[in-house]
This record gives structure tokens, C-alpha cells and sequence, in this order.
């Protein structure tokens, strides 16, 4: 398209929104006291252009504290069924970095796989994002795309050709911000590079957190912007697009919604694609990462797993709701909805005073449960990762285990139902501000066997297909405490330099 030229190798190249529509358009996107918060009422939405209006005859939604199910499993389920690999890297990557306040957390790391079963790992470096391929058995197969200029990975595509990337770039406008841009990539060639924001929408993205899908015909893309110009000059927001599969922005989405400074959650609801936001009620986003994952469960249902301070009182106005925090520190909370049922409910995970949970994540475990996982810090202090298996009515299935094994990033869902994440082999450090940032040059990527059986409380995972050749990234069993170091792990293959456009 015209002004934007990207190169790949020696080749160059020229290169509805719709509010979550289960009966909670607002009920997650606002929250003041520097912490998020879920609906316990049921709000009446504003009309949204080209968008159908949510449900408003569900009642109140209910929260509840989780329990433990009738028929408990040991928690080595989860720990014995861990295997890691690692993936050298071919440039340094800042594992940590500055929050909309300065204060550190993770880099993202966001992995996607492909139909034919390889996986795309997207990482940052320094003024560039690498997207590393790699096979089933989590074994680099080839050298690095780079996108140079690229910062923050709003959201990952992976397809058996190559990927989509939702990122940002240097751009020229009144502040002088980037620009939010959806790029493919094809065969190691760019097929399209477009802007999704720019004068003519009067917006820049100088941050993304965003989330990018595909449904098989057209991309959903949802991300931070800031007015430049018209009416929502110098404020906040964020926008939705569509984009074909030859790049052509399309109709529907919106050009300006909640602010979302804390996270956004992104589905598809038949042809249209659905999201939350979650905002921390400061222009400047949240010091601790509050994780916004959601799902769609095996029975239909879409689960969403956020930290908060606890329901909203009650709606201020069209973008404010007046919260009185029930709790003094952040909870994990996973938020239930019930489309067929026209329902919904939340359950609140965490309970212990002082401590903040805080990267709340939720995956699939097989059809009838979901991993958990969340972080502790208290007083400031990394405390450990949690993880634990729930059922789809939110109850324990396993006691709590803490292991030294992260999540900064999506987990991704295998064919057979197995879980892959990557992260790194560090402690955070949430509890000041820095003045330099960390490094690393290996990633690890981590695989979680679905393997619980037994009773009619527990998951029936789908049967492991029969693969060519063993998967040679294990190890021994993840302890079940934090240890001082991580057991030793496998080699990897030799880094090669890359593909940079």
C-alpha cells in the first residue's frame, strides 16, 4: 500500500466491533482504585452502531468463592506432565519492561499454532519482533522472521505458509506516536502490510495490548488508540477492525471504545467477533499485569480470567462504574457466561490477605476442565506461580501447586488437546521501578500432557494421535515448590541469523 515498504530477505515487497454479546457489555470495562473489577449487576448498554444490542433481561450475576470438587486429584497431574525445551535466540530479548506507569512486568511472549500442527513463536527485541518457527516437539525448524522496526506483539496468526502479525510503527502524527499495522507474511515474503490507524481515523496506537484472530475468512483485530485530532483528541480508547485475507480493511468494528488499559479479550460469536475490555480508570494502564485471557469451554460457555478488587457497585455513567473494593488486594477470578443459558457468574479463586495475584491465565484442559494459573507477590515480592486444574462449574480439581515454570504470554491448544506456552527462565521483579532491563537469549517452551482420567468431576481428554517419532524435549518431573534453579534441560538447535524485513 501506498507509503509503506517492507523487505523480506533479499526480496522487497510492496506491500464490529461487537460489545461480548452474553449479557455484559459493560459490566468489565471500568474500575478506579488501580485494580480491576467484574459486574455483580446487570447494566443497560448504549445502542452500539452496526453492533446488536446485548441482552438486558438476565439479572444480577452472581459471584461465589471456589471450592474443591466432590472427587479431588493429586496436583502432580499438572507437575509430572510437564516437559520443556529451549530455543536459543538469535538477539537479546528484555523479558521484562515498563508498564503505562513505568513499574516492570513481562514481555509478552505469544505463541500460535498452525493446522498442520508447528508453532510460531513471536518474541521482542530490541527494535525489531522475531517470530521463531517451530515443530510439534517444540524443536526450532529454521531461522527467525524479523520484523524490523516492529514493537510489542498485539496478537499472532499462524497458518501452515507463515503468520499475521498485529504490531506497531514508527509513524507521523501530532504526537509524534506509532502506528498500529496488521502485516502477513507468506512464505518468508510480505503478502500485505496495512495501517489501522492513521490521519484519516485521526488515532495512533503508542501502545498496543491488543488481540488479533482469524475465522478463516477475515481478521479480527482489537488494540489501544489514541486521538489525534477530531473529536477525541488527546483521549483514550480503543478500536476494532476487520481485515480480509488480502489485506482490505472491511466494514463493521469500531473506531472507539473503553479505554481497556488493562487488558482486552478476544472471540468469535458466529460471523462477528465479541470482546471485553478491562480498564484500571487511569489514562496510563496498570502497573501489574492482570491477565485477560478468556476461552470457550467444552460445554459452550466462555470463561475469562482476570484479577480484580472485587464486583462494581454500581454504573456512574456511560463509561464509569462506582466500585467500593471488596478486597485490599487483587483476587484471581475466572467470570463465567452462558450464552444458550443467558447466564452468568463469577468465581473468585484467591483469597489470602496482602497478597496480590496478579497475570491470571485459563486454557482449556481437555472438555470439561480448564488450567489456571495466576502469579502471587506480596509486599512487592514475586511469591510463586500458581497453577490448578477447575471444572466448568469453577471447583478445584486439584490442590494448589507452585512451580518455577511461567506464563507471560498466550497458551496455545493443540490438536490433541496438549497446552504450549513459552516463558522465561527468571524471577520478576514487580516491586520497583528500573533503570535497566534484563536480558535473556534463550526462550523455554513449555508442554502440559492432557492426561486426567477417572471420575465423572475429572476431564476426558481427547486420545493423543500417534506421531512419527517420540517428542525428545522432557525432563524429569517439575518440582512442587519454587526451586533456587530449574532442572537441566535439553539443547538446542544452533540459531540462525533469520529473515529481516
Amino acid at each position: 500500500m501506498p507509503g509503506i515498504r517492507r523487505t523480506v530477505g533479499r526480496v522487497r515487497s510492496e506491500r464490529h466491533r461487537r460489545r461480548l454479546l452474553f449479557g455484559l457489555p459493560l459490566a468489565l470495562t471500568v474500575v478506579v482504585g488501580g485494580g480491576l473489577a467484574f459486574a455483580d449487576v446487570t447494566p443497560t448498554p448504549p445502542p452500539v452502531t452496526g453492533a446488536t444490542a446485548a441482552p438486558t433481561n438476565w439479572g444480577g450475576v452472581t459471584t461465589q468463592t471456589a471450592t474443591n470438587a466432590p472427587s479431588m486429584t493429586s496436583s502432580s497431574v499438572i507437575a509430572a506432565n510437564i516437559s520443556l525445551s529451549t530455543v536459543k535466540l538469535s538477539s537479546a530479548f528484555s523479558y521484562l519492561s515498563p508498564g503505562g506507569n513505568g513499574m516492570p512486568q513481562w514481555t509478552p511472549t505469544v505463541t500460535a499454532v498452525a493446522p498442520n500442527g508447528t508453532l510460531e513463536v513471536a518474541w521482542q527485541a530490541a527494535n525489531a519482533v522475531h517470530v521463531t518457527p517451530v515443530d510439534r516437539w517444540l524443536h526450532r525448524t529454521g531461522p527467525d522472521t524479523v520484523v524490523t522496526g516492529a514493537h510489542e506483539i498485539g496478537g499472532l496468526v499462524a497458518f501452515n505458509d507463515g503468520f499475521a502479525l498485529l504490531t506497531r510503527f514508527a509513524d507521523h502524527n501530532r504526537w509524534g506516536e506509532t502506528a498500529a499495522e496488521l502485516i502477513r507474511v507468506r512464505d518468508r515474503h510480505v503478502v500485505f502490510a496495512v495501517k489501522l490507524t492513521g490521519p484519516a481515523s485521526h488515532d495512533t496506537a503508542p501502545m498496543l495490548d491488543g488481540r488479533l484472530s482469524w475465522n478463516g475468512s477475515r481478521y479480527a483485530a482489537v488494540f489501544t488508540v489514541h486521538g489525534a485530532g477530531g473529536s477525541e483528541n488527546g483521549r483514550w480508547g480503543d478500536k476494532m477492525v476487520y481485515v480480509d485475507d488480502s489485506g482490505r480493511m472491511l466494514p463493521g468494528g469500531r473506531s472507539w471504545g473503553c479505554r481497556g488499559d488493562a487488558g482486552r479479550t478476544l472471540g468469535w460469536s458466529g460471523s462477528s467477533a465479541a470482546y471485553n475490555c478491562y480498564d484500571d480508570g487511569t489514562a496510563a494502564g496498570s502497573a501489574l499485569t492482570s491477565g485477560d485471557d478468556m476461552v470457550q469451554a467444552g460445554n459452550g460457555s466462555w470463561v475469562t480470567a482476570l484479577s480484580s478488587l472485587g464486583p462494581v457497585s454500581y454504573r456512574k455513567n456511560v463509561l464509569t462504574w462506582k466500585i467500593t473494593p471488596r478486597w485490599s488486594t487483587d483476587q484471581a477470578v475466572l467470570f463465567f457466561v452462558n450464552p444458550a443459558a443467558h447466564s452468568a457468574r463469577s468465581v473468585v479463586l484467591t483469597s489470602t490477605p496482602g497478597t496480590q495475584n496478579v497475570n491470571v491465565h485459563v486454557a482449556p484442559y481437555g472438555r470439561t476442565a480448564l488450567l489456571v494459573s495466576w502469579e502471587s507477590v506480596k509486599h512487592g515480592t514475586f511469591t510463586g506461580t500458581h497453577f490448578r486444574l477447575v471444572d466448568l462449574s469453577g471447583r478445584f480439581l486439584t490442590p494448589d501447586l507452585v512451580l518455577d515454570v511461567h506464563i507471560s504470554g498466550t497458551i496455545t491448544v493443540l490438536a490433541n488437546g496438549d497446552l504450549v506456552w513459552a516463558f522465561v527462565r527468571q524471577t520478576p521483579v514487580y516491586g520497583h521501578r528500573m533503570s535497566r532491563w534484563p536480558t535473556v537469549t534463550s526462550l523455554f517452551l513449555a508442554r502440559l500432557h492432557v492426561s486426567l482420567t477417572g471420575t465423572s468431576a475429572s476431564p476426558t481428554p481427547n486420545p493423543t494421535p500417534s506421531m512419527t517419532r517420540p517428542p525428545t524435549p522432557t525432563t524429569t518431573p517439575m518440582p512442587t515448590t519454587s526451586p533456587t534453579t530449574m532442572p537441566s534441560l535439553p539443547a538446542a538447535p544452533s540459531t540462525a541469523v533469520g529473515t529481516h524485513f
